[in-house]
């Protein structure tokens, strides 16, 4: 069974939004937003002060290689099969007759049965008003219990390039079996987490608290533990080396923070980039893959562990954690940026060609 039947992709042409895989939020009161579910139909909506609409259908998100499918559209709704059977995933633009910007939309959450979290960071909208490519970042939890049905469907993506931020011992628990036609691979080559993440006796008599408390404190000290895979990420997404799967075990703490940083760089806001990351805990219960149970399990502890109050603590994307991260670049570097340039080569030219490669 596909993961939600519904998923939701929400993006704007003056503001976006996105907290939840199944619900829309109200956008800024200055945006414009349009939804799209699918289950299994396709069916989009949008604001009525576009007026009429023509909508466009492509398997990239390029106007070059869009086909129409509808014209003078005077609702503000539309139900439709897929107009690319076959041919996996669908990308929407809705044109506005009135002249007013187009706008890409699809499916943020991904339909994987085997793999819980996994979805695309596109669309979102930059400080001065540019889009991220849809289709160009993916992120996901471990991708080992991918089934051969998802295989079928992520080949459709071109990924290029896999990031794995596992240590070798998640790495080795878990191996990752591709099929289709094989990414370039970049695991990490740490041995393993920092103790205080790994003794599963100690977590599993945690409170609440103990267990944020240890996540925040964890958060601060990833942009120097993983300074050396996120620099080299960052040297990749420059050589174009997209579209990019980044993925850990959950997808949720080293990839959110990874994620965090591909956003910042790009120019979306920090309270967009927070709401992204609070989608994880969501997805992370409503998807828990057996591969992702065995991940994540202690045969000798794992009932006491899942029962726990710290493990709830730990499968949480509290958008705290993540400030935490932010916190702690910018009470050891002055701010973000800095730390862009001085520890992952990124400096305001490298920016600007990031920019160049993945805005709209």
């Amino acid at each position: 069974m596909l993961l939600r039947k519904t998923l939701l992709a929400l993006t704007s042409i003056t503001a976006i939004t996105f907290l939840s895989p199944c619900r829309a939020e109200t956008a800024s009161s200055d945006g414009v937003q349009a939804e799209l579910t699918m289950a299994p139909e396709y069916s989009l909506s949008w604001p009525k002060t576009l007026g009429k609409v023509d909508l466009f259908a492509a398997s990239v998100p390029d106007q070059a290689q869009m086909t129409l499918i509808r014209k003078d559209i005077s609702d503000n709704a539309i139900t439709l099969v897929s107009p690319l059977p076959g041919k996996g995933r669908v990308y929407f633009f809705i044109k506005p007759e009135n002249g007013a910007p187009g706008l890409w939309v699809s499916n943020r959450v991904l339909p994987t049965e085997g793999v819980a979290n996994f979805r695309d960071m596109g669309g979102y909208e930059t400080i001065d008003h540019h889009h991220v490519r849809w289709g160009e970042f993916y992120r996901s939890a471990a991708p080992s219990g991918l089934t051969q049905g998802d295989y079928a469907f992520i080949d459709t993506l071109g990924i290029k390039s896999v990031t794995d931020l596992r240590t070798q011992a998640e790495q080795k628990k878990q191996p990752t079996q591709w099929q289709g036609t094989a990414p370039a691979f970049f695991p990490s080559e740490k041995p393993s987490l920092p103790s205080d993440m790994t003794d599963r006796k100690r977590l599993a008599t945690m409170s609440d608290t103990q267990a944020r408390e240890l996540m925040e404190t964890f958060y601060a000290k990833m942009p120097d533990y993983y300074a050396p895979e996120l620099k080299a990420l960052f040297a990749r997404l420059l050589a174009h080396q997209t579209p990019t799967l980044t993925h850990c075990t959950a997808g949720k703490d080293r990839t959110g923070f990874a994620s965090a940083l591909v956003l910042y760089a790009l120019g979306v806001p920090e309270q967009t980039i927070l709401r992204d990351y609070a989608m994880s805990g969501d997805l992370l219960r409503a998807h828990m893959t057996p591969s992702f149970k065995a991940a994540m399990s202690d045969h000798q502890n794992g009932g006491a562990m899942a029962a726990s109050p710290s493990m709830r603590a730990l499968l949480e994307s509290d958008p705290a954690y993540l400030k935490a991260a932010f916190d702690s670049i910018r009470k050891q570097y002055g701010s973000v940026n800095i730390y862009l340039t001085k520890k992952l080569g990124m400096g305001p030219q490298q920016l600007a060609t990031l920019r160049s490669l993945y805005l709209d």
